[in-house]
């Protein structure tokens, strides 16, 4: 079983998730909005014993999920993952079919990131890689934005698409990231 822990303002709750079903699928089944966060294996075994609410650093999270502000993917909502040290570049966006990577910037650090503020908070010691890992063990396309290209007076969105392998590398080489921003420069 996975542990994760639930802020409910006035107190925690610990919730376990079969080992077999992915955090984020349990999240979203049962929450309209969350942000997940990761915490160090000692502070989170302290969440689960506490009695009272203990006085946390507000930060970025790994994950958040909210409503869906329009039906482009570049949108604020919908459940995008990032790395809270920052170490690597940008979001994952999960949709049902399909993951893209986008270098820009981290879910959590957009303009309209109070999508995301007001959902329940969840503690985990997962990390974002943990996290993705389990995401990318579901049958979808993977896909690197690369921009937008102007056709007529319309602009589509372009992707690179890449395995399940070279997507993983994006979340673990900070260098991969930066070159696919220099690369969405050209468009």
């Amino acid at each position: 079983m996975k542990e994760i822990i639930k802020n409910n303002i006035i107190n925690y709750e610990l919730i376990r998730i079969r080992q077999n079903t992915p955090v984020l699928e349990h999240l979203k089944k049962y929450n309209f909005s969350f942000r997940l966060k990761q915490v160090s294996p000692e502070l989170l075994e302290q969440l689960k014993n506490s009695d009272h609410l203990i006085d946390m650093k507000y930060g970025n999270f790994i994950a958040g999920y909210g409503r869906l502000k329009s039906e482009s993917f570049r949108s604020s909502g919908g459940l995008k993952i990032s790395d809270s040290k920052e170490n690597i570049l940008g979001s994952f966006i999960i949709e049902e079919k399909r993951i893209i990577y986008d270098a820009f910037q981290p879910f959590y650090k957009e303009r309209d990131s109070y999508v995301y503020m007001y959902g329940t908070e969840f503690y985990t010691d997962m990390s974002m890689l943990d996290v993705l890992k389990e995401e990318l063990n579901r049958k979808r396309q993977y896909l690197i934005y690369m921009g937008e290209k102007v056709n007529g007076c319309k602009s589509e969105s372009q992707f690179h698409e890449v395995s399940k392998e070279e997507l993983l590398e994006y979340a673990q080489n900070r260098e991969k990231g930066e070159y696919s921003l220099k690369k969405r420069r050209y468009y």
